[in-house]
């Protein structure tokens, strides 16, 4: 463990090494990071042996508790890995670009948020820990995105978006455009941090240049986010507008929100996330969504713009639900196929290093 990065155990990558003759999986294939050297060495090996994409977790959920929300999103970066490395590793992608990493390492944080619950300031503790949170996910981020690597970043809340913001803004020395799949703006007021507002600190801190929701619910969102929204500037497309009275079906916002985001002069982030998704196993699960085939054209539609450095995919929360043991494997699928389509849009794009 170093500089707050949790490298992946070898004994666990070991455990997922293909025992069929004549086929190869993605842990065959992959860079993986040893422990035995640091981040800023293991980002010089790993640009050297042809990676392209850094792949990282961030397992927390103190974000969405802190939000008055539901835990179980630090679980989700553990149910991708053994999904992502039991793929089969064929013509189709060349998985010597990936260089997997491990996570930002929050155990600490972790261990202090449930002890949060015993306290009468559990609400002030969480966001307390967020913000400490932020602090550790920019200081492993920005020398990854300073690399010139791009970053897939699995979650862990929504919160995590703010520090991810910060760090390639200092890395780039750019303002940063997102776009969001989300039911959620993710834009309330600055009260602490929390897995609510991460792109309304990015905003009033002057880092983002663009910003818009796609599939906003309405009755998700607070007016004052709302309002916000407006007065910032930034568009949003509603769900209600695509799905319940559709004058602006999905793929139409879908390319309005492509060519809003494709005028930024500076980088590009793609965030999604998961409750976005119909009934996905998510920090606020909901009956209504996208369905996951729009959410992976999404992610391959975001990905085909030269100025994308990431895709941020995170709330997926296998435990919280019934038949837990199934939904598990669902979150983890699930991350895999977006990952996946980020992937194989970006394999189109030429890469000059950043």
């Amino acid at each position: 463990m170093s500089e707050h990065v949790s490298y992946i155990d070898p004994k666990l990558i070991q455990s997922y090494k293909n025992r069929r003759a004549n086929e190869h999986h993605v842990v065959d294939m992959i860079q993986v990071a040893t422990a035995d050297l640091t981040l800023s060495e293991n980002l010089i090996i790993a640009k050297n042996n042809g990676a392209r994409f850094a792949i990282i977790g961030i397992p927390e959920d103190i974000g969405p508790r802190a939000n008055c929300g539901n835990g179980g999103a630090d679980k989700g970066w553990a149910n991708f890995l053994p999904v992502f490395l039991n793929q089969q590793a064929n013509c189709f992608f060349d998985w010597n670009a990936c260089f997997l990493i491990g996570n930002v390492d929050v155990d600490s944080l972790q261990k202090q948020s449930y002890q949060a619950f015993s306290t009468n300031h559990q609400l002030d503790t969480l966001r307390q820990l967020c913000a400490k949170v932020d602090a550790r996910v920019n200081k492993v981020l920005t020398p990854i995105f300073a690399s010139g690597l791009e970053v897939i970043i699995i979650g862990g809340g929504h919160n995590n978006a703010y520090p991810i913001i910060t760090a390639l803004n200092k890395a780039t020395e750019n303002k940063v455009a997102c776009v969001n799949l989300d039911p959620h703006a993710d834009f309330r007021a600055m009260e602490g941090r929390h897995s609510g507002n991460p792109f309304r600190y990015a905003h009033h801190a002057e880092l983002l240049s663009h910003y818009c929701v796609l599939g906003l619910h309405e009755q998700k969102n607070n007016q004052e986010t709302i309002e916000g929204l407006i007065d910032a500037h930034f568009p949003y497309y509603t769900f209600q507008s695509m799905f319940m009275d559709r004058q602006q079906p999905f793929a139409e916002s879908l390319n309005l929100a492509r060519d809003y985001i494709s005028t930024a002069p500076g980088p590009i982030g793609i965030e999604l996330d998961l409750d976005c998704i119909k009934q996905a196993a998510a920090s606020a699960y909901s009956v209504s969504g996208f369905s996951l085939e729009q959410a992976i054209h999404y992610v391959y539609s975001m990905a085909t713009l030269d100025s994308v450095r990431y895709v941020h995919l995170c709330e997926g929360a296998p435990a919280i639900h019934e038949h837990s043991e199934y939904q598990s494997h669902d979150v983890g699928q699930i991350l895999n196929q977006l990952v996946y389509s980020y992937l194989k849009a970006r394999s189109n794009i030429e890469y000059n290093g950043y």
